[in-house]
């Protein structure tokens, strides 16, 4: 009795301390607000190098974690539970990860993902989860020229407010609201612009700051950041 309490006992600490751990592993922003504010189980998804799964069932869970085939299935990560009941893994993907096949363990219980549709059997013919590492995408060109307009591009996490204003529109910080892309974090705004070169920022939440995927950028007569383009005569 003393043994299975003790062994309890640990589970609830690793619980407890998952998102202390994490925190040593570099999490950003987006990382951090996929875990904390999860409302329901999801697919499997990949967020700043970490393969991200969850788990929600009918009540709570002692112990709910994963294994992975390429570890022999010798260790098993312990899900985080967060306020709203979703138990969520995070786990670190390294250089030249391709395939990751795994399966989930719930109370001693071994299964497949049921927020994965992807299977594969392993040569004692056991099924398991399968999810395919994406190829990582480099950032985008802001602006970009084309068509006879200019895109601006801003990467951060989802649900902001993000604002372009400059030059363009008399530094109005409230006309151009960029649009986000699917709940993915990924902001544009695409403008018309006749040539000439423009200064302009970002406003982030209510935080001014200049493009963070543009180089070009000058000191305003206020000595802040400012960023600038150039609108050729033809696009």
């Amino acid at each position: 009795m003393f043994t299975q309490t003790k062994k309890l006992l640990m589970i609830v600490i690793l619980l407890m301390f998952y998102p202390l751990i994490l925190s040593a592993e570099h999490v950003t922003v987006q990382l951090h607000l996929a875990i904390t504010e999860a409302v329901a189980a999801a697919p499997p998804e990949v967020i700043d190098d970490h393969l991200v799964l969850t788990y929600k069932g009918g009540r709570q869970y002692r112990f709910v974690g994963a294994a992975f085939r390429h570890e022999d299935f010798k260790v098993i990560h312990p899900f985080y539970v967060n306020t709203n009941g979703v138990y969520i893994l995070a786990y670190s993907l390294e250089e030249g990860m391709s395939n990751l096949e795994y399966r989930l363990v719930v109370d001693g219980l071994w299964m497949t993902d049921p927020q994965n549709n992807q299977r594969s059997t392993d040569p004692g013919g056991i099924t398991l989860s399968s999810f395919m590492i994406p190829e990582k995408q480099g950032p985008p060109e802001s602006p970009h020229n084309d068509n006879n307009a200019v895109t601006f591009q801003y990467i951060g996490i989802r649900g902001q407010r993000v604002y372009i204003y400059g030059d363009f529109n008399n530094w109005d910080p409230y006309m151009y609201r960029m649009a986000e892309e699917a709940g993915t974090g990924s902001y544009s705004c695409r403008l018309r612009l006749s040539p000439g070169t423009y200064r302009y920022k970002f406003i982030v939440d209510g935080t001014s700051m200049p493009d963070p995927l543009n180089d070009e950028k000058i000191l305003d007569n206020f000595g802040e950041t400012t960023s600038v383009f150039t609108v050729p005569s033809r696009y």
